[in-house]
């Protein structure tokens, strides 16, 4: 949930930049700083308050999943507006979408996971994964 108000959040900021005359480059950077705060603050709290991560350790590796994945929303939203099929908006939306789905992952999988303690076993509980779901 919290990644799909991000996107939101993104997505109309961006949309409203563009219709009042920014360039979607300048647009889409602007609303990816407004998304970050929006995205780091729900994820830290909610998506992945159960992962005890420390909130410094989480900012900076977020950081850098939001940096990577604004890189890959820049790059895929220059190459549609390239192309010139879509209407900016549109672009946008797909590029944004795109890093979206990126982010979530490489955040699920990296950012906000805790770490687990260097040569010590890992406890597994098959059931903790159904309780939290």
């Amino acid at each position: 949930m919290v990644g799909l108000l991000a996107t939101f959040v993104h997505m109309m900021i961006g949309f409203l930049l563009i219709q009042s005359t920014w360039h979607p480059l300048l647009a889409n950077l602007f609303a990816f700083t407004i998304a970050f705060v929006v995205s780091f603050i729900g994820h830290l709290g909610f998506s992945f308050a159960d992962q005890e991560v420390s909130a410094s350790s989480a900012l900076w590796k977020f950081a850098l999943v939001a940096l990577i994945g604004f890189a890959f929303n820049e790059v895929l939203l220059i190459m549609l507006l390239s192309e010139g099929d879509l209407s900016d908006t549109v672009s946008l939306w797909i590029s944004t979408g795109s890093a979206a789905v990126l982010t979530f992952a490489l955040s699920r999988l990296w950012a906000f996971r805790t770490p687990h303690k260097a040569g010590g076993p890992v406890d597994v509980d098959p059931s903790a994964n159904l309780t939290n779901q």
